[in-house]
C-alpha cells in the first residue's frame, strides 16, 4: 500500500475520532490511533500534527500544558472536528478533502462552483456543504 494512502486512511481515522469522542491532544490521538491496531505504520507527532492542521474539518480548539519526560511542560493544540460545518457522522463525507478520499469517492467528487473545491456533492445540492453552513 501506498504511503499516502495510508495517511488519507489515518486522516479519515482521525476525523471519525474527533468526532465520536471529542476534542483531544495530538498525543492523545496518537495514543488512540496505536490502540486501534488498524494501522501498521503510525505518523510521528510531527507529520500528525500536519495532517491535522491541514485537515479543514478540524480545528483548533485550544491550548493545554502537557508533561514529556524530566518534568518539562510543553503547549500542545487541543484539536477538534469543525462543528459549525459538520454536525453529523453523515456530513463527515460530504467535506472530505480531496487528498483523504478513497478512489471511489474521488470519482463522485465534482467540483463546488462557489469554492472551486472538488467535494462530494448530493443530486439536489447547488453548492458544496462547506460553502452552505460558512
Amino acid at each position: 500500500m501506498a504511503r499516502n494512502n495510508a495517511n488519507a486512511r489515518i486522516r479519515r481515522k482521525v476525523a471519525e475520532i474527533l468526532f465520536d469522542e471529542g476534542s483531544m491532544t495530538r498525543s492523545e490521538m496518537s495514543s488512540r490511533l496505536l490502540s486501534m491496531n488498524e494501522f501498521r505504520i503510525l505518523p510521528n507527532d510531527s507529520s500528525l500534527t500536519a495532517m491535522l492542521c491541514k485537515n479543514a474539518q478540524i480545528v483548533i480548539e485550544g491550548w493545554e500544558w502537557v508533561q514529556v519526560t524530566d518534568g518539562v511542560k510543553v503547549k500542545n493544540a487541543v484539536y477538534k472536528i469543525n462543528d459549525e460545518i459538520i454536525k453529523s457522522r453523515e456530513d463527515l463525507l460530504y467535506t472530505l478533502p480531496v487528498s483523504s478520499m478513497t478512489r471511489s469517492q474521488k470519482e463522485r467528487a465534482i467540483v463546488c462552483p462557489s469554492c472551486r473545491q472538488r467535494r462530494i456533492i448530493k443530486d439536489r445540492w447547488s453548492d458544496c456543504l462547506t460553502c452552505q453552513r460558512k
